[in-house]
């Protein structure tokens, strides 16, 4: 049984050093490059208005009574001329966000901006099908795409269109920034780890050519090269990264902006997160599945194809996290009463090196973008927690992903406020959830709980740290949720008690 579980753990080693040493390419090509944020920073266009090209601005939007103001009144108030562009509010909604958007579309109209207010009968392909559909009406040569939770700075489109004087650019896309990075411990490592997506990851992807994606939102797309690609496609949950993938595959180019900023919303509340992190992790494999065999098989460089890889199954990376720490304990205990010989655990310590890689990459995005950029490490360690504590519920996704089990396009949760008001949206937008997920989450923290005073008892230090925040990590994702769990139920009873009296 040792040997199967020592083959099982040293798989896993070499599964997260083959991911760890992308964080190492990365960070070589960084300092390769010296300070990329503040060397691509570029002005406005200095075009007349008459050689500006004409933009569809869209905003799909499902349900965001919240923050759909916000959205259409910074979308309004764009620095760009008015017979230039129009904006097409893609809405799917089925609550009083339908409402809000037409009082709002009605007084734009008025006050002579070209503003449309687009409806289908179902909400086939979600946001794809959404996409796919007002693209039939757009009149634009380039199309903007802007999520719900995000508010449009007035010179974004000047700033960006002069990339498509080069033919071959398929996709501009800029950073996000985050609206309430502040509000908590949470927010504020979630803002980390997208700086370090944004700030080193795809902008050294988009100089050193490799493939990057379109992230959803905050972009211009060149029309024909939607068309050219084969449109937007709902066979996956990632139809921005499988769009961009199949975009480049036929030799189109990304650039990526980081120079230009769109403020953006994190989720404020764990289920939020775990929807989002879900929706990511499988469909992010969806795509790999689809399009990664493809990449292999062309004749693109080795290191292309390798980054390819990683960006297409990195959540592969998730399982194996949750498989090592729930191995950790029995792997310990083989080391103090010597079942395995000492030579395997001087062996495997080789591996620890891949653990330093993305703590670095955070801290040199931090360091890029914060004058004040010291105070954000402390947090990086909760972000190595995160990873941890959503790994169960990742691998899950992973799994589904790949077994090609269905499921609906799940949207994240957007407040647009704070304090008491954002725990009303909360109550608001709470399914009950009667997932066994959070519960084995919880009991997982206990296990790693106990792991790590057995490791600090025996004097196992090395491994101390990484066991105390695995299982914070896993108390962290599971308590919230059971609690979230237990209001909703609760609140679903007293419901159905008040209706039946």
């Amino acid at each position: 049984m040792a040997n199967g579980i020592i083959s099982i753990y040293t798989f896993l080693l070499f599964l997260l050093l083959f991911y760890a040493f992308h964080s190492y390419l990365m960070l070589y090509h960084f300092f390769k490059r010296g300070h990329p944020v503040k060397r691509n920073d570029r002005a406005s266009t200095k075009k007349p208005p008459e050689e500006l090209p004409f933009v569809t601005i869209q905003l799909p939007v499902y349900n965001e009574k919240y923050v759909v103001r916000r959205l259409i009144e910074s979308c309004s108030k764009i620095d760009y001329p008015r017979d230039k562009f129009e904006i097409q509010v893609l809405d799917d909604s089925d609550d009083e966000t339908v409402t809000i958007v037409a009082n709002l579309v009605h007084r734009f109209e008025a006050l002579g901006v070209n503003i449309s207010h687009i409806r289908r009968n179902n909400r086939k392909g979600y946001k794809a099908g959404a996409l796919q559909y007002g693209l039939q009406f757009a009149r634009g040569e380039f199309i903007a795409i802007f999520d719900a939770d995000f508010v449009i700075p007035g010179d974004f489109l000047r700033r960006l269109v002069d990339e498509f004087d080069n033919p071959r650019v398929a996709v501009v896309q800029a950073r996000w920034g985050h609206l309430n990075s502040n509000e908590s411990f949470f927010t504020m490592a979630q803002a980390i780890s997208l700086d370090g997506h944004f700030v080193v990851e795809q902008n050294i992807r988009s100089q050193a050519q490799y493939f990057i994606n379109f992230n959803g939102t905050c972009g211009i797309w060149r029309k024909t090269a939607i068309n050219d690609a084969g449109g937007w496609h709902s066979d996956t949950l990632a139809e921005d990264l499988d769009l961009s993938y199949r975009a480049q595959i036929k030799g189109w180019k990304i650039v990526f902006r980081p120079d230009v900023v769109v403020e953006g919303e994190i989720p404020p509340d764990v289920e939020g997160y775990r929807n989002q992190q879900n929706r990511w992790a499988k469909g992010t494999i969806q795509v790999a599945k689809k399009l990664l065999p493809r990449i292999l098989k062309s004749d693109l460089p080795l290191l292309v194809k390798y980054e390819a890889t990683v960006h297409l199954t990195c959540h592969l990376v998730y399982p194996a996290l949750f498989l090592v720490a729930l191995l950790t304990l029995p792997i310990v205990f083989f080391k103090i009463e010597l079942v395995v010989r000492a030579s395997y655990f001087l062996f495997a310590s080789f591996f620890g090196l891949g653990v330093f890689g993305y703590p670095v990459l955070y801290s040199l995005s931090q360091r890029e973008l914060y004058p004040k950029w010291h105070k954000n490490l402390i947090r990086i360690p909760f972000i190595v927690a995160l990873c941890a504590g959503i790994s169960l519920s990742n691998a899950k996704a992973v799994f589904e992903g790949l077994s090609g089990k269905k499921s609906v396009f799940t949207r994240t949760p957007k407040y647009g406020l704070h304090g008491q008001d954002a725990e009303s949206a909360c109550k608001q937008y709470r399914d009950v959830n009667t997932s066994f997920l959070p519960h084995f989450e919880v009991l997982c923290g206990l296990y790693l709980l106990f792991s790590f005073l057995y490791a600090l008892i025996n004097e196992q230090l090395v491994l101390v740290p990484f066991l105390f925040l695995y299982a914070c990590g896993f108390f962290y994702m599971g308590a919230p949720s059971m609690k979230e769990i237990v209001i909703g139920s609760r609140e679903a009873v007293e419901a159905w008690s008040h209706k039946n009296s």
